[in-house]
């Protein structure tokens, strides 16, 4: 081996910068904080110097990096967030926190609101249970007197069986009906408040009502179209499920399963697609059908997102509210066999009212508080499939710019006639 030693190394020094978006030249030193030389660690930076790109910055500040539209030697600025949410878009986590403080700082509108609607509700569909059911709680106690006598059935018992459950099924189809117009409108109503949480803007009882009025028949007749809808769907199923019974026999069960799985999974799918028509609806002042065709273009491409998103709110909420209900009825059925032990027909179905009265009330306190945070979740969905399709964060900063002197009392993002907007 040569007895030539290399000669020593020059000083670190600091070379000067390739042009913006261009690598280093051949044989030109790294910047520091990169490798130096071959098994040589690279010169510090001086006190106080900014880092180049995809390195640590100072303590506290945000790292320079080649984000889109930024220059060299410029600092990254979080999106503003005036509101309960950041406005870009938004994270699941995001809809969800955004969801629960804009019901916080809205109780009275948003908390009060659903259980005034949802003690509506729960009333009229009482009063359903209550006349369909009564009118054949004498056929059900005359059932009742028939079994417990130990005879066979006769055909006047099979009778009043029929009108029992005619009865039964009358008033779940009524009761249903008025929960998804009760529902519908919810949606659409409180979509007001957390749009205006979106710009810091609080909303009272009186003023989203307000607000709201213009647009509250369109969103019954969407309940109505939606309602009359599934029952089509449904009657479909049986019809066809009935004549394949009748046709090919006890080989129609399957068919008749799958077609009912496939019913089930069509049913998701345009359910998702529509999730959002309540909201479009009453920001942009839509007609119904408008409404309905907006939601489902809001979706093109975004079902899994939309769908996973008010999928975990749903499960959030059956969660909590099963944590709640569940011990209550396990209760309820304790004391019942306490207070009376042998019960005749007539206390028995006395009790079964009671009870399921009782058990009703509850539940509907309970979905009262759940709708708030669902509708919440649903127009925070809304407000983030717009801002990544259109840039609606840009709308909504102009709207919080011009708060004062444009719309200030309306919903923010939507529409104004052109005089609005004129200069004064």
């Amino acid at each position: 081996m040569s007895n030539e030693s290399y000669p020593p190394a020059m000083p670190p020094q600091q070379p000067p910068q390739p042009p913006w978006g261009q690598p280093p030249q051949w044989g030109q030193q790294p910047s520091w904080g990169q490798q130096n030389q071959w098994g040589q660690p690279a010169p510090q930076a001086p006190w106080g110097q900014q880092p180049q790109w995809g390195q640590q910055n100072q303590w506290g500040q945000a790292p320079n990096g080649p984000f889109p539209g930024q220059q060299p030697g410029q600092h990254y600025v979080a999106p503003p967030k005036p509101g309960v949410i950041p406005l870009r878009p938004l994270g699941l986590g995001e809809i969800l926190d955004g969801a629960f403080q804009a019901a916080r700082r809205n109780g009275k509108a948003m908390f009060g609101t659903a259980l005034l609607v949802q003690a509506g509700s729960t009333v009229l569909s009482l009063l359903a249970i209550l006349l369909s059911v009564g009118v054949a709680s004498g056929n059900f106690l005359n059932l009742m007197d028939s079994l417990n006598s130990g005879s066979s059935l006769s055909s006047t018992d099979a009778n009043n069986l029929g009108i029992f459950l005619i009865g039964v099924f009358v008033a779940i189809a009524i009761s249903g009906f008025i929960s998804v117009i009760a529902l519908m409108v919810l949606q659409g109503v409180l979509v007001i408040p957390v749009m205006r949480s979106t710009v810091n803007r609080s909303t009272g009882f009186k003023q989203m009502w307000r607000l709201a009025k213009p647009r509250i028949w369109t969103l019954i007749l969407l309940a109505v179209i939606y309602a009359v809808a599934a029952v089509v769907l449904i009657a479909l199923l049986i019809g066809v499920t009935i004549l394949l019974a009748m046709s090919i026999g006890l080989v129609s069960i399957p068919i008749a399963i799958l077609l009912g799985m496939g019913l089930v999974v069509l049913s998701l799918w345009i359910t998702t697609k529509l999730l959002l028509a309540p909201a479009a609806i009453v920001v942009e002042n839509l007609r119904l059908f408008e409404g309905v065709k907006r939601s489902w273009t809001l979706t093109n491409r975004q079902w899994w997102r939309t769908f996973g998103s008010f999928f975990l709110a749903q499960l959030i909420v059956g969660t909590i509210s099963g944590l709640i209900s569940f011990p209550v009825s396990m209760l309820m059925g304790m004391l019942t066999p306490l207070l009376i032990p042998n019960p005749t027909p007539s206390e028995t179905f006395g009790v079964l009212m009671i009870t399921q009265v009782l058990s009703y009330l509850l539940s509907s306190l309970i979905a009262a508080v759940s709708y708030a945070f669902q509708s919440g979740v649903l127009a925070l969905i809304y407000v983030d499939l717009r801002i990544r399709k259109e840039g609606f964060d840009l709308l909504l900063l102009k709207d919080l710019e011009n708060a004062t002197e444009v719309n200030p009392d309306g919903i923010p993002g939507a529409p104004l006639p052109a005089a609005a907007w004129a200069p004064q």
